[in-house]
């Protein structure tokens, strides 16, 4: 049996939470504060000190990948006895209870495909009866059209029915109810809602938030079904707690009665998953829900230096819906925290590429030791085609385009190689009317484009003549250029920028961002001397991105992460660029709870590094400046 003492090197907070006592107790366990240790310690506790039955005893996380962890680390302790805890993520716990009662077997549960599939068959068809006719072109949200449209580019609909799902998701996880859900009940997502959900019931299926939904349906319908599950778990530990949803908290409160031993462990200022439903507040009101409840705050921090834990502290107390906490690093001293503006994202790219090959180079220092850390994965791909670039390995936790597929670096390809690579129809069809030169696809009847027979096609519409003409000597002019001077050339020469403009207007985009995408790519240009050679690079970049897709559990190579994704994870080193207004907090998120969200997202990138901690932001030109994050001001910059 262990002797749990605090010899075994626990700190004050911790021992105080892992002999603590029966009913309900709120741990706030701040970055690298040991909340695993405890977790673990408390379960032994509980069953070699207090004499609780193990499979009594349920602990919940929200991750596959952490429950599994909890559990091996909880068996690694056990010195080889079989202790029959119950470990699992809220879905897993809540499918268990359903498939008990109603016999769902794996068969039940839909994919990802099927449920794109469904809204694809949706938004489709005019005849359905859901949605109306009316309403197959209904909006969602300012940012989001979810039509169907037959000329709509594949990926954007794509993106569309993945934010249409992620919606979905976020209203059941409110439980289904029309506050606090935004656009959810703008026009046409309740008949789009309702024909996903009769679709769903006909096929005999469930999503995942289906499982919790059903879950709290059963157990409060079925008050004899409810007392058996709650006999059965006695004691109930929540990891994570702060990213708990409405309804998870609903059926958690059910299961935990009449006992109500909930011990509960997490970090309000880390909660930054609201587009799933998360919400703080469910923590921050858990004393008042449990006014006989214990808290327990774990001070000390293990994995940063002091400098770093200075300023994520400094950032986060900025935020008024918090618990007050006070961290202190167990670590002596380390470097500051270094801050640096560029004047083009290029030049950041490059220096933060330059000074890990250097560290790799002369300190020998593993890739995987360094994370770079992004508010979104949209300037991701730059940075990996940078690493490329350079021969440095690089892994990632979540799928990054190659910023050279993307819509607009695609076009300017198709110029260059309609230009010096034989005019082929292919990428004569995707430039032709970027911008607007009143050309058909019927027109182009050969696999290579002929000016010639494009001008016979158009011998009874005198007025093409010119803009053919024009076009054609645009060709031959490109011909003779350099890979920067003709991009340059089709950009202000050819009139793709006007496009670009046009089309920011159209789409309601921030004005300049399509522009910036352009100017990236021809600032790539620089560095090839023919088309063969930028050809080459982007398939080596392709490469490289699907080398680092499949590595991202297994492998070696740096970072390169979302805010979200690097939850969890801890580095030696983290740079975290583009620190600008508008990319952090995101232009969607300038006001209210949304800018403390962003200012916690800020705050848990800062806390995943252990001694180097960089962070950058694009100062821009004069003619087109870049803001400084208000956040950067808020700890000392």
């Amino acid at each position: 049996m262990h002797n749990l003492t605090e010899s075994n090197g626990a700190n004050r907070g911790q021992w105080e939470a892992i002999r603590h006592g029966s009913g309900p107790l709120l741990v706030l366990a701040g970055p690298g504060s040991g909340k695993t240790f405890v977790i673990i310690r408390r379960i032994l506790h509980l069953v070699e000190n207090r004499g609780v039955d193990p499979s009594s005893i349920l602990v919940i996380t929200f991750t596959k990948a952490a429950a599994k962890e909890m559990k091996e680390r909880f068996s690694a302790k056990t010195e080889g006895k079989h202790y029959p805890v119950n470990f699992g993520t809220f879905h897993a716990v809540y499918y268990h209870i359903l498939k008990t009662s109603y016999h769902y077997h794996s068969g039940n549960i839909i994919s990802d495909y099927e449920k794109k599939e469904i809204l694809k068959t949706i938004l489709s068809c005019p005849s359905c009866t859901y949605p109306p006719a009316g309403l197959v072109s209904a909006k969602i949200s300012t940012s989001m059209d979810i039509s169907m449209n037959t000329s709509m580019d594949p990926l954007a609909a794509d993106e569309n029915i993945d934010n249409l799902l992620a919606e979905i998701s976020r209203f059941k996880n409110n439980g289904c109810r029309q506050e606090n859900t935004g656009e959810l009940q703008q026009e046409g997502f309740p008949a789009i809602f309702n024909a996903y959900e009769e679709e769903l019931k006909r096929r005999g299926k469930l999503d995942f938030d289906d499982m919790v939904l059903k879950c709290h349906k059963l157990l409060t319908d079925r008050p004899d079904i409810c007392k058996s599950w709650q006999e059965k778990f006695k004691y109930i530990l929540v990891d994570e707690f702060q990213d708990i949803n409405p309804v998870q908290y609903d059926v958690l409160r059910l299961l935990a009665l009449p006992e109500n031993n909930l011990f509960i462990v997490g970090d309000d200022d880390q909660s930054i998953y609201a587009f799933r439903g998360a919400r703080p507040e469910i923590m921050l009101g858990f004393l008042k829900d449990y006014p006989d409840a214990g808290k327990v705050q774990l001070e000390m921090n293990y994995r940063s230096t002091p400098e770093i834990v200075r300023s994520a502290g400094r950032l986060i107390s900025a935020n008024k819906n918090r618990y007050a906490k006070k961290a202190v690093a167990a670590a002596r001293g380390g470097q500051p925290v270094i801050f640096r503006g560029f004047v083009t994202r290029e030049e950041e790219n490059e220096e933060i590429a330059k000074e890990i090959a250097e560290r790799m180079a002369v300190s020998g220092e593993k890739p995987g030791e360094t994370a770079i850390i992004y508010r979104t994965n949209q300037d991701a791909g730059a940075m990996a085609a940078k690493l490329a670039e350079k021969g440095i390995p690089f892994r990632m936790k979540e799928k990054i385009k190659n910023p050279y597929r993307q819509k607009i670096p695609q076009d300017i390809l198709a110029y260059l190689e309609f230009a010096l690579g034989g005019q082929y129809r292919k990428d004569f069809y995707r430039i032709m009317n970027k911008p607007l030169r009143y050309i058909s696809r019927k027109a182009a009847v050969r696999e290579r484009v002929d000016f010639g027979e494009l001008l016979s096609f158009y011998r009874e519409k005198p007025y093409m003549k010119d803009i053919l003409r024009r076009f054609q000597l645009d060709t031959e002019r490109i011909k003779k250029m350099d890979l920067y001077a003709a991009v340059n050339y089709i950009r202000k020469g050819m009139g793709y920028d006007g496009y670009l403009r046009k089309q920011e207007a159209e789409e309601g985009k921030e004005r300049g961002a399509l522009l910036k995408e352009a100017e990236w790519m021809q600032q790539q240009m620089k560095k090839f001397c023919c088309l063969e050679e930028l050809k080459d690079h982007i398939l080596v970049c392709e490469r490289e991105l699907e080398k680092a897709e499949k590595n991202k559990e297994d492998g070696d190579g740096v970072y390169i992460l979302t805010m979200h994704a690097s939850k969890g994870l801890e580095f030696n080193t983290v740079y975290i660029p583009d620190c600008n207004e508008g990319i952090i907090p995101h232009k969607k998120s300038m006001k209210g709870e949304a800018v403390e969200e962003e200012r916690r997202m800020l705050y848990v990138a800062m806390t995943r590094a252990r001694q180097m901690l960089t962070i950058s932001y694009v100062a821009g030109t004069k003619e087109e400046p870049g803001f400084l994050s208000r956040f950067l001001t808020e700890f000392g910059r």
